[in-house]
């Protein structure tokens, strides 16, 4: 909780910070007619958001009375149908009149529920006198209808229908369907005057709102102008300021790509180094190492020739120590080798290439595709070292991990770039999940981006792996 106060805190104050800092840019007038014009902006959404919360109260009472109305012509529309079932029953005596009869019943009751709810309804409307009364009469009046069509169609269904006849020639039920028809005319052209009326009082309101709208616009149009003639007033003297800016960040610029060029030169001498310090340690290694390990395995086989005949075990055991005497020498050889490949002194870096690429091909028994530069003028040893160690730890990588069978290795060079490209038809990984322990591809990509180089490795499960290396020969 404390950290988010402190960070809310420091918000507060670069907030405030940047304020000042506009504040004394712009000036206090600018600063004055903005501030109008914001208040000027706020108090135009207001009026115009109330304008449109009147609207929709509004567009929602036209709503609930055009429903009101609806249901009114849905009902009477019913009440005729269920008569007309009723006297199609009493004449013709059809099940299909009865259920037809029936549901426009139910259809009735529905509508006069339904409006009776939207009436009562909470939406901030009044009900008239003369409304709320036809709101008593009108279902007692529908009710009386409906007994007397009731009970006709029950003293039908008895057999009765000579007596159910004379009920109806009684005009008892014309008399009240005249009545509820009258009284629900009466209802609709209510609710119809109340559309009207609110129809005059929404157009009011829209035309309100259009003036508040248009009204405010202007204003703040005027006063956007009044802004824009200080702003430019302003820009035209702080013009010689950018001018100086932009002087300022060339020469920052040139500084920069002096520091860089500084920085690629290190890391090229730190590479060449590195390069040095690991030849130098070969050396010894095969100097120094060498003549101990080599001497050490004269004297064994001296001893071995002395103590065959009247020591044979001990002469048997000396064998087998002078046997790991020999995997000392060949770990010393491969160690001093991988210090610093010998064939690259020697002869250079295309033979050293084409030797370490065969025999790993050979090794791993891979089908090998193998382009080398046509030019093969003599390359920078730092450089030379760099592209070495760039495709043995490919190379190693696709034996070790990738479980390939087929390899192809594109070399070439145009006199400003070395260009290698290891493509294999292994297993490949996810490049995204690399972390930070890979430390074979993490030394390539850092050997290569320290000269200025590119390097760039694509993969995906089951798609192989693609080595692409770009090194710039001029960094030498």
């Amino acid at each position: 909780m404390q950290a988010i106060t402190k960070k809310l805190q420091q918000a507060a104050l670069i907030l405030r910070s940047s304020v000042l800092k506009i504040v004394a840019s712009l000036g206090g007038r600018t600063i004055a007619m903005l501030t109008v014009a914001l208040l000027v902006t706020l108090a135009s959404i207001l009026f115009n958001d109330n304008w449109i919360l009147t609207l929709q109260q509004q567009d929602a009472s036209i709503s609930h009375t055009r429903e009101i109305t609806t249901e009114l012509n849905k009902l009477c529309t019913e009440l005729y149908h269920a008569e007309s079932s009723q006297r199609g029953f009493l004449m013709m005596r059809q099940q299909q009149y009865l259920a037809s009869y029936s549901e426009a019943v139910a259809e009735t009751r529905k509508s006069i529920n339904k409006i009776n709810a939207l009436l009562n309804e909470d939406t901030g409307d009044t009900v008239s006198p003369e409304v709320q009364s036809l709101l008593t009469t009108l279902p007692q009046t529908l009710d009386a209808k409906i007994a007397e069509m009731q009970l006709t169609v029950s003293l039908a269904i008895k057999g009765n229908v000579q007596m159910s006849k004379q009920l109806v020639n009684l005009g008892k039920g014309t008399q009240d369907m005249e009545t509820f028809i009258a009284q629900a005319r009466m209802l609709i052209e209510e609710q119809n005057q109340r559309i009207a009326v609110l129809k005059e009082h929404r157009n009011s309101t829209m035309t309100m709102a259009r003036r508040s709208l248009f009204g405010g616009a202007l204003f703040l149009i005027f006063l956007v102008v009044l802004v824009l003639k200080q702003l430019l007033g302003e820009i035209s003297t702080k013009h010689h300021l950018q001018v100086q800016l932009s002087q300022e960040i060339v020469t920052k610029e040139q500084m920069l790509k002096e520091q860089s060029q500084l920085l690629n030169s290190l890391a090229l001498n730190y590479q060449t180094f590195v390069e040095s310090e690991r030849q130098k340690l070969s050396r010894e290694l095969h100097d120094e190492l060498g003549s101990i390990l080599t001497a050490t395995k004269m004297d064994l086989s001296w001893v071995i020739k002395k103590v065959k005949d009247s020591a044979p075990d001990i002469a048997e055991k000396l064998k087998k120590t002078n046997t790991y005497l020999d995997q000392g020498i060949n770990f010393k050889r491969q160690l001093v080798e991988a210090l610093h490949p010998s064939l690259m002194t020697t002869l250079g870096l295309w033979p050293a290439l084409k030797s370490i690429i065969e025999d790993a091909a050979e090794r791993s028994q891979w089908e090998l595709t193998l382009n080398l530069p046509e030019d093969i003028s003599k390359v920078d040893e730092t450089i030379s070292l760099i592209a070495y160690r760039v495709v043995q730890e490919s190379l190693n990588n696709a034996s070790k991990y990738a479980q390939a069978t087929k390899v192809s290795v594109d070399i070439i060079t145009d006199g400003q770039f070395l260009k290698l490209e290891i493509e294999d038809n292994g297993k490949g990984f996810d490049v995204s999940s690399l972390h930070g322990d890979t430390h074979g591809l993490a030394g390539m990509r850092h050997r290569v981006l320290a000269i200025g180089g590119k390097f760039e490795i694509t993969s995906a499960i089951g798609e192989g792996t693609n080595t692409w290396v770009m090194i710039p020969l001029k960094a030498a």
